[in-house]
């Protein structure tokens, strides 16, 4: 009765937090939309609704995260199938983000006086986009989001190869084309209108574009690793494209990992890196609790010797057969939580792209020598440093001090080397991506990096070590048919978790 009770409120949760799957007219078509707003507050409107997954989705993927309770939160830690969690990235991009920019581009792309507005829409269509494409491969892209403006209610799936293209040239031209000189959006929720910064986003945003063919097409990614560095990537932590809460407007992902407590636990791979590596981030993103369905409301235990992370591979009735099984304490299980009273806190902020990230995508581009001038270790260590600087975001106590930093870059598995460069840049990357599960997710299928053992749960649905993309929203099969058919083909014929984004070779 008690499992049942907690997947009841479970579900009742999510249903609550996530858009409901009716179809794709319902996602294209608002006849409330006051379309006559301007463009600028629209605009507002399309960052605040970017969509940032829940704990459940991607960062289980990558095994920062696990919920052994199975019924209706049954998906990534149990290798399976479930359209509630495939489907919400789609339906709240689809029904956010997308929709708003095409109508911001639709009122700006033929107005000179609002160029800056033009091209930052243009830069944040394609953040949204790529990780679209990241998450399901061929996607609706050249006629998305246009019902209202053309009439397309079953809109066709662009190949991914080629969003990827444009995407790479809208990058391109966006953030080149903008200009201090010209129109100041002092409504921009990023950069309160900053033209310098947004440039920089976009050259950083290029970047990452350019590092996702790593593997795919080396010689393009090269190409487009020069230009964005020639363009002008992040400098500082000032740079951060971030996404700030409050009390009033609380963050969703740790609002989400509020409810039912007891049920999350961060996982053991995740735990046991930090914690090997004397990782100074350990006592603000993990705490044991002593009831773990009241931690929210307690006073964590930070000490890095308790921190122990739930196996990966197990649920409930089968955890007490894991090797190690710590028992349980409470109402939960004696694993450690996400820290409530720092990293999981509902005014945490959002990290969309970071100062760190973009320096650890130089550090592996200068390792692999599509760039000159600095050594790989160089922007290694500024990145690693500028991640442990980041953590004072989430609350002003986590400061970790220069020295405490030094001491951490000289660290077994953690000091740089180029033997071991590649697993130690993307290693970083992981960390910091910590509470951005579609990033995290995206540069370990690039990378390969951490080298995590692949989840064997026993009811698992997918026939390799990874989930590699999400399958559609069922309605798709239904509302759009053809076109779902033909995207179906282009990607090889399976609409499966097993089956591989262009990039992920």
């Amino acid at each position: 009765m008690k499992k049942f009770t907690i997947l009841s409120i479970t579900s009742m949760c999510i249903a609550l937090m996530m858009s409901c799957d009716k179809g794709f007219r319902e996602l294209n078509i608002n006849p409330n939309n006051p379309t006559s707003l301007d463009a600028s507050f629209l605009f507002t409107n399309a960052e605040y609704s970017n969509y940032n997954s829940l704990f459940e989705f991607e960062p289980t993927v990558v095994q920062q995260f696990v919920n052994p309770f199975g019924g209706i939160t049954s998906a990534f830690n149990f290798n399976v199938l479930n359209q509630t969690f495939t489907s919400a990235r789609w339906n709240n991009t689809y029904n956010g983000s997308v929709k708003l920019i095409a109508q911001v581009i639709s009122q700006t792309k033929d107005e000179p006086a609002r160029s800056n507005l033009y091209n930052e829409a243009r830069i944040w269509r394609a953040y949204q986009f790529m990780t679209l494409v990241d998450t399901y491969g061929d996607v609706p892209y050249s006629e998305a989001g246009q019902a209202y403006l053309t009439g397309v209610t079953t809109p066709k799936y662009d190949k991914q190869q080629d969003i990827y293209s444009d995407i790479v040239k809208e990058l391109t031209q966006a953030s080149a084309a903008l200009d201090p000189s010209k129109d100041i959006v002092t409504a921009d929720l990023f950069y309160a209108g900053n033209v310098a910064q947004w440039k920089k986003l976009g050259y950083s945003l290029l970047l990452r574009a350019g590092m996702r063919y790593s593997k795919a097409d080396p010689a393009k990614a090269q190409t487009i690793v020069t230009a964005a560095v020639a363009g002008g990537v992040m400098q500082s932590n000032s740079d951060n494209c971030v996404i700030k809460y409050s009390q009033q407007y609380p963050n969703v992902v740790s609002t989400g990992v509020s409810v039912l407590t007891n049920t999350y636990y961060l996982a053991e791979p995740f735990v046991t890196q930090l914690k090997s590596t004397k990782d100074p981030r350990l006592k603000y993103f993990s705490a044991k609790y002593a009831d773990p369905g009241k931690a929210p409301s307690l006073v964590g235990d930070t000490t890095t010797a308790n921190q122990f992370g739930l196996p990966v591979g197990y649920d409930s009735g089968t955890l007490p057969t894991a090797p190690g099984y710590r028992g349980s304490v409470g109402a939960g299980f004696n694993y450690s939580q996400v820290n409530y009273a720092v990293i999981a806190k509902v005014t945490t902020p959002q990290f969309i792209v970071t100062y760190a990230q973009t320096q650890l995508l130089l550090a592996e581009a200068a390792y692999r020598g599509w760039i000159s001038g600095t050594p790989a270790s160089t922007y290694y260590n500024a990145g690693v440093r500028a991640a442990l600087d980041q953590v004072v975001a989430y609350d002003a106590s986590a400061v970790i001090p220069a020295n405490t930093q030094t001491v951490y870059l000289n660290t077994p598995g953690v000091a740089y080397n180029d033997a071991n460069a590649l697993q130690l840049i993307n290693t970083q990357y992981w960390i910091n991506s910590f509470m951005n599960g579609p990033e995290a997710w995206a540069n370990f299928r690039r990378s390969g990096f951490p080298a995590l053992a692949p989840n064997r749960y026993s009811g698992r649905q997918i026939k390799g070590d990874f989930v590699r993309r999400f399958s559609y929203p069922q309605s798709e099969a239904s509302v759009n048919a053809d076109n779902y058919r033909a995207a179906v083909a282009s990607i090889g014929g399976s609409d499966d978790l097993d089956t591989r984004v262009f990039w992920d070779k």
